[in-house]
This record gives C-alpha cells, sequence and structure tokens, in this order.
C-alpha cells in the first residue's frame, strides 16, 4: 500500500560520517567531560557553585551566536562563584506550527534543509566548545542527540515532552545531567515522574552511530533535577511554590535541588509575558536566597541575547535579536550575573 501522506524520504548522514567529518580534538573532549562533571557536582549539590545557563531562547544566526558566545565568554571571568553553560537551542516545540529551529530550518525560509542544518549546528558546537564555553541544549528528536550529544554539558527535556516516555527513556541513555521542566499548565508532578524514570534502565528502539535501526539498553541516569519555568499563567518561583516542590521531591526521594527558568510563565506581568521580569525575577530570587539557606536553589536559566526583545521571522531581520521569546540584552546579562556572583 502506498504511503498516502508522505511526500519524499531523503537519506541523511549518518550520526558516525557527521561526527568524523567534523570531528572532536582530544583536549575538547577532555574539556566536556570536566564540564559534565562540574554540573553533576552542583546538580547534586556538592559544589558552592550556582549554575547559571544563559543565552537566547533559540539560535537563528550562526555568525550572531557566535558573536554572542564571545562577549558571555569575556564577562563570565569576572564571576568565580558562577558554572555559566551557554544556552545553545537548535530544535523548537511548536504548540501548532511555526518555525522549528535552526537544526530543522537554518536558512528560516521553510526549506527545511535538515542536513545543512545538522551540519551547521555540529559546527557552531564545535566553535563554541573551542572557546571552553560548556553548552546546554533542549532534547527534542529522539534522533538528533546521535549527531551532537558529545558537544553538550547540560541537557533540557521542555515543558512539552517531559510527560513523553520517548524522552524519559532517551535522558536515561544521556551522559550528561538532565533538567526537566514543569508542565506548561504548571503540573510539576510529571517532571518529578520524568526523573525518576530516567533514573532506571530502559530498552527502546533507536539507531546507533551508524544510523541503524537498534535496540538502546540504558543504565539510568542519576543526574537530573526539576527546572521551574512557571505555568498556566502563574510564577513559581515564590516562596510558597517553592517550599511546596522541595517537600514533593523530598516525599517522591529524588533530587530536591532545584533550577529556576526566570523566563516564559515565570516573566508573566498582567497575564502577559514580559521578558524583562526575568531582572526583577534575579533581584527576588537574589534576596529570599540571602534570607533563606535552607532553600535547594543551585542554579537558574536566562533568556538572553545580543539586544533584547523579539522580533517576527521576515526578509529584514534587525541584529541579534530573538525570533522566538523576547530576551534580555548582553548589558542586562551581565548585570544580573553580577548579583548572582555576589549570593
Amino acid at each position: 500500500m502506498n504511503n498516502k501522506n508522505i511526500e519524499s524520504i531523503k537519506k541523511l548522514v549518518t550520526p558516525y560520517e557527521l561526527k568524523n567529518n567534523l570531528n572532536l580534538k582530544y583536549e575538547d573532549r577532555v574539556f566536556i567531560e570536566n564540564s559534565r562533571l562540574e554540573v553533576n557536582k552542583i546538580i547534586n549539590g556538592n559544589s558552592s557553585k550556582k549554575l547559571v545557563i544563559v543565552g537566547p531562547c533559540s539560535v537563528h544566526n550562526y555568525d550572531e551566536c557566535i558573536e554572542y558566545a564571545l562577549k558571555l565568554k569575556e564577562m563570565i571571568k569576572d564571576f568565580n562563584n558562577l558554572y555559566v553553560v551557554i544556552r545553545i537551542y537548535l530544535e523548537k516545540p511548536r504548540t501548532i506550527g511555526g518555525w522549528k529551529g535552526f537544526l530543522y530550518d537554518p536558512e528560516l525560509n521553510e526549506n527545511n534543509n535538515i542536513m545543512l542544518g545538522l551540519e551547521k549546528s555540529r559546527k557552531l558546537l564545535l566553535e563554541i566548545t573551542k572557546m571552553k564555553l560548556p553548552i546546554a541544549t533542549e532534547f527534542l528528536d529522539t534522533i538528533s542527540p546521535q549527531y551532537i550529544d558529545d558537544l553538550i554539558s547540560w541537557g533540557c527535556i521542555g515543558a512539552r515532552t517531559v510527560e513523553s516516555q520517548l524522552h524519559r527513556q532517551l535522558a536515561s541513555g544521556l551522559s550528561m545531567s538532565i533538567g526537566f521542566k514543569n508542565r506548561t499548565d504548571g503540573d510539576v508532578k510529571v517532571a518529578i515522574n520524568g526523573m525518576l524514570s530516567s533514573m532506571n534502565p530502559h530498552a527502546f528502539l533507536g539507531i546507533d552511530i551508524n544510523g541503524c535501526s537498534s535496540i538502546i539498553n540504558t543504565c539510568g541516569n542519576n543526574n537530573s533535577c526539576v527546572v521551574l519555568r512557571g505555568g498556566g499563567g502563574k510564577k513559581n518561583l515564590d516562596l510558597e511554590s517553592l517550599d511546596n516542590i522541595i517537600k514533593i521531591c523530598k516525599k517522591n526521594n529524588c533530587n530536591q535541588n532545584l533550577i529556576l527558568d526566570i523566563s516564559h510563565d515565570n516573566s508573566i506581568v498582567n497575564n502577559k509575558k514580559n521578558y524583562k521580569e526575568q531582572i526583577n525575577n534575579i533581584d527576588y530570587i537574589c534576596d529570599i536566597l540571602n534570607s533563606r539557606n535552607d532553600l535547594s536553589i543551585i542554579g537558574v536559566m536566562i533568556e538572553s541575547n545580543i539586544n533584547e526583545g523579539n522580533q517576527k521571522l521576515s526578509n529584514n531581520l534587525k541584529y541579534g535579536v530573538s525570533i522566538t521569546d523576547g530576551c534580555i540584552n548582553i548589558d542586562d546579562t551581565y548585570n544580573c550575573l553580577k548579583k548572582l556572583n555576589k549570593l
């Protein structure tokens, strides 16, 4: 029987071929391994440093991303109390439709040149790794990690996929710490269940490094935590929410250390998201951490770009401005990091 709803199927380069063509050097492998260990220490409460995951909501321009990374690398020299990981999000979950991210559509024209997206994404990650900046990303597709996983120091399972068995299985086999975001409606229990599930071994269908269909058997991932991003039009970084969530984590015998995503629904003001609210959220977090040393907040996630705000995808894009969620600019980012470094 014909596949009536399939327009075409195109063969891709294998993960082995792409990794071999855009190879990770030994010194960079060592750097990534050490970065993963440092993140693991923070995630598990064995380091006094705060983890800061900061960068654009999504990558859409290679050169702009490199410029942002260079600026970030320069500024973090001042912050010895922070461990800063750059946010390089290459895939975007869509509620209904829209641009799906740099990996899928690097030309921003709906041609969906995924082969070019894979190549440019890996090249970008390699260039940033050479700067000795650890990288964070959201794992959305379950096949794409085979092409880029060796370059990632912290991974995220997002609010729209946190309940997915496929992503929990994937997380159980990844070699870096994983953050599970609460669901878009604010439900945190699904993120906790995701952590618990990913700690267990799993067997599932996937591909190997040569692109062959395979049975993947995992050992389980013990390095994970909850990422709070608000939900249902409400924030969940207030003291009452934090205390309740820590109690739920404790009751379920899972990691009680939390990362606060200060964007998304945690940036809502008067029923509307406001990217500048991230600055106020940093002030609030600093205040509560200075008054409550028993809170298990081990890091924050900030949406930041060269220039502030966001814009719609068009043929006349402003330089260094997000085409997805609104971001604070690089100067405001520096001030936020400076405040966090004083904790």
